[in-house]
Formats: structure tokens, C-alpha cells, sequence
């Protein structure tokens, strides 16, 4: 069974502005297309969050197979604060937690923007697959994870965004910056934490079924400290990954920005485990 999760990142570098609504542009080798699942298995958007550089957005997520093809899901945010003007949230979920949309093997997402002109905007969104041909990423849920926790470790990467707005840098090693995950032992990634705002913070591997999968780089720690487990409770399914030492070589950490070069700390917050998981089917 190949159970899946995608985060999937699009982005407009320069919004034409008035009442246009410009289609954003997926990064390489991501689609706005939903892949082909297998027949009698599902598919869902879980969560979607948007920054944009300087003024308020709208973005719409829609085709004819959801409810309209007009503007579909219409996602208001800004990252101005209201009591200032000039402090920046960037990025803000638009979707809580608990909140899914159905989705149809091979549907073509159309994803555009509205904003002010020359502003630029990323949008992000997760899809989850519960069955995709070929893959098959080690995610577990929190009951399952819970039980297994032998201690907690803080792994710090530095990924740094592409010099283009929008478009995700150059991936880091897991180990990049620091090897001290024990050989062979599985570890979960239970969230992390990010010193400066990003739009998106994605980890790909074998393990996670070589697809990108992440969240928002929350100015708030709250929403991601433990961002995966809560995706986990909230849905009710496996959202967890769980990556072995062996393979932190090969796990790279990826963030992409609404400002080019952005570089932050990035500390992935790991469960130790009393024993393997990876390999295993996802429950």
C-alpha cells in the first residue's frame, strides 16, 4: 500500500495587481496536478498557507471538480499587523487543522493569486495519498510513536532559499551540521522550530518516499514545534515521519521564501526510538 504525503509549493513573483488573479508557478518537479492513485483509495488537501512580501492576498484553489470552478476555495492573509502596518506574519495558515477537501486522480488544480502589483506570494498546500503507486513513505501516528520515545534531540540545519523568490534552494543534509543521531536507530521527526520566518520548510528522502514533505516556517514556534504530530491527531492518520540515522546523509531539509536567499536556523525536533519502524507499511 502506498500511503504518501506531498507538500507541494507554487509561487507569482510579480502580481499584475487590480482584480487579476495570477496563476502561480509550481516548483521543479512539482505539479498542481494530482497524481494517479490507485482505484477505490483517497486523496485530500490537508493544510494550505500563503506569504506574501508586503500587502495583503487572496489565493483561490479550485477546479470543476470541486465546488465551482470560478474561484473555488478563496483564501484571504496578510502579513501586515494590524496594530502597526509594518510588522510581518509571514506565513499563515488559511486552512486550519481538521480541515480537508477531497481530491481526484489526475485532477488539475488551477492555484492563482490577487494582490497588490509587483508583490510577490508563495502558496503552500499538503496533499495525502492513501495509496500512490511506487511509493510508500514511513509516516506513523502519535500512538504509535508515543510509546516508542527513548529521548528527544534537537538536530540544527541552515538551508538557505533559492536567490529567486518562491522557488525552493539547494536542499541540506540532515547531518550537515551535526552527526550525532545514533547509527541505525530510527528517529521521528516530530516538528521544528525556524529562528526567522520562511514560506515553507520541506524534507525529502527515502524515507518520506523521496517527495517533499513540510510545513509553514511559522513565525509562530507553536504551530510547528510539533507540527507533524499534530497533523497526526487532527486527521487521524500517519503523518509522522520516521527517518533512520543511516539515511540522514541522504535527507535533505529544503525552504523556500517570499524573500530571496533567506537563510534560517531550522532545529528538527526528533524522537530517539526504542526500536525500527522504517521499512514498515504506514498504519
Amino acid at each position: 500500500m502506498g500511503y504518501a504525503r506531498e507538500t507541494i509549493v507554487g509561487y507569482v513573483d510579480s502580481l499584475s495587481g487590480s482584480t487579476t488573479f495570477n496563476a502561480l508557478t509550481a516548483n521543479s518537479n512539482q505539479s498542481f496536478t494530482i497524481r494517479s492513485f490507485a482505484d477505490g483509495s483517497t486523496c485530500y488537501l490537508e493544510d494550505v498557507w500563503q506569504a506574501s512580501a508586503a500587502h495583503p492576498i487572496l489565493m483561490s484553489i479550485k477546479s470543476p471538480r470541486m465546488h465551482d470552478d470560478v474561484l473555488g476555495i478563496e483564501l484571504a492573509s496578510t502579513p501586515l499587523a494590524a496594530a502597526s502596518g509594518g510588522a510581518y506574519f509571514n506565513p499563515q495558515n488559511t486552512i486550519p487543522g481538521f480541515l480537508q477537501q477531497q481530491l481526484y486522480s489526475t485532477d488539475v488544480l488551477s492555484v492563482t493569486a490577487n494582490g497588490t502589483s509587483s508583490d510577490a506570494m508563495v502558496g503552500v498546500f499538503n496533499v495525502r495519498y492513501s495509496n500512490l503507486g511506487g511509493v510508500n513513505g514511513d509516516f506513523f501516528t502519535w500512538s504509535q510513536i508515543n510509546p516508542l520515545i527513548r529521548n528527544l534531540v534537537g538536530i540544527l540545519v541552515q538551508p538557505q532559499a533559492s536567490g529567486t523568490v518562491g522557488i525552493l534552494g539547494t536542499g541540506v543534509a540532515l547531518n550537515s551540521t551535526s552527526s550525532r543521531l545514533k547509527a541505525n536507530v530510527d528517529y521521528a521527526i516530530l516538528g521544528y522550530t525556524c529562528s526567522i520566518p520562511v514560506a515553507a520548510i520541506v524534507i525529502n528522502g527515502v524515507n518520506v518516499g523521496n517527495l517533499n514533505v513540510g510545513g509553514p516556517g511559522n513565525w509562530d514556534i507553536s504551530e510547528t514545534g510539533s507540527f507533524f504530530v499534530e497533523r497526526s491527531l487532527r486527521y487521524g492518520v500517519p503523518a509522522i515521519p520516521v527517518v533512520n540515522a543511516n539515511n540522514a546523509g541522504g535527507t535533505f531539509i529544503s525552504c523556500a521564501d517570499v524573500v530571496a536567499s533567506t537563510q534560517p536556523n531550522v532545529t528538527l525536533i526528533m524522537a530517539e526510538l526504542s526500536q525500527r519502524l522504517s521499512g514498515t507499511q504506514a498504519a
